[in-house]
């Protein structure tokens, strides 16, 4: 083995040439442990800065499908508003005020919401570019999208509950107005009946197919007091409730008759309205069988009003309840 002499930086990397197994030696003695396990630690943190941009874009990922889930219900949403909204307008005029009112907060929800996925979208593009800002700006991300979410939440609790109290406004103004052409109806049957001056029997009769009518009661007149002892003696043998009672007496009209048809004995009870409608139907059919559950003798509905409309009409007909409009009470007819 030779001794070879180094006089220069030359001669070292002459030799190193000529030995290279040499430099793995030299390299030991001239770096630090730290320097020498640099490589690794690089590769890993590459690893780690991949794994992370990884995990951003997953959790960019769920929160794009999260915003597409939430502009799912906000049209959903929307688009059951402006059903609602529509069944309003032609429920009650009044309520187009309401409707218009809710139209601009959906509007402005709509606008908040576009703002917040375009703002959303510049802050993920930006991410991509500020790794160190990625956690940072997800959170961030995350908190905006829930207090967006509750806001959401909060104005759909909002305005179903002001919907509610436009449905209870409007059963109250129904209730009203239904209450109103009661009273009109029935004020209108006591002027038919005191124009046909006690020949209301006999109008009715013409018109119901009867013979021998005789009016028990009417809305000028109280009930009569046979028939009233008969639904007293009914209620004390249990056959009616006090309550089928108290619906009886409040019959508009009551006819004692002979069926043309059937020459057996019949009674009518009969409603008085302004506007027939499906209560004042289904009211002259209930209270007409209990009549005949108190007295036993069969007992003919009927409805006295200024007008019906064509699903009424039809439903009548069904229910078996006779239709007799206050055009048909007729004076003359009455007297000849």
């Amino acid at each position: 083995m030779t001794t070879t002499a180094i006089n220069d930086i030359s001669d070292l990397a002459r030799i190193l040439e000529e030995h290279p197994e040499w430099a793995e030696t030299l390299r030991s003695l001239l770096l630090t442990r730290e320097m020498l396990d640099l490589p690794a630690a690089l590769a890993r943190l590459t690893e780690l800065v991949n794994d992370f941009i990884r995990e951003q874009k997953e959790t960019n990922q769920r929160a794009d499908e999260r915003m597409d889930r939430l502009t799912e219900l906000v049209n959903d949403f929307i688009r059951e508003q402006r059903e609602t909204n529509q069944r309003a307008d032609q429920r009650l005029a009044r309520l187009e005020e309401a409707a218009a009112s809710s139209d601009q907060r959906l509007t402005s929800l709509t606008e908040l919401v576009n703002d917040f996925i375009r703002e959303q979208r510049e802050t993920n593009q930006r991410t991509d570019k500020l790794l160190a800002r990625l956690e940072e700006a997800a959170a961030s991300s995350d908190q905006r999208l829930d207090r967006l979410t509750e806001l959401v939440n909060d104005f759909i609790r909002e305005q179903r509950e002001t919907n509610q109290r436009a449905d209870q406004r409007l059963t109250s103004l129904e209730t009203i107005s239904r209450r109103m052409q009661g009273q009109i109806g029935r004020l209108l049957g006591a002027a038919a009946e005191r124009q046909l001056q006690g020949h209301l029997d006999v109008v009715l009769s013409q018109r119901l197919n009867l013979r021998r009518a005789v009016t028990l009661k009417s809305i000028n007149l109280g009930i009569d007091r046979g028939l009233a002892e008969q639904l007293e003696n009914a209620q004390d043998n249990r056959i009616i409730t006090p309550e089928q009672h108290l619906q009886v007496r409040l019959v508009d009209v009551i006819l004692s008759a002979v069926d043309r048809e059937t020459a057996a004995p019949v009674y009518i009870a009969a409603e008085v309205s302004l506007t027939l409608n499906r209560n004042d139907i289904a009211r002259a059919a209930e209270r007409a069988a209990i009549l005949e559950k108190a007295t036993g003798v069969a007992t003919k509905a009927a409805v006295i009003g200024g007008r019906i409309p064509p699903l009424q009409e039809a439903q009548a007909a069904e229910a078996g309840v006779h239709i007799v409009l206050m055009e048909d009470l007729d004076i003359e007819e009455a007297g000849d």
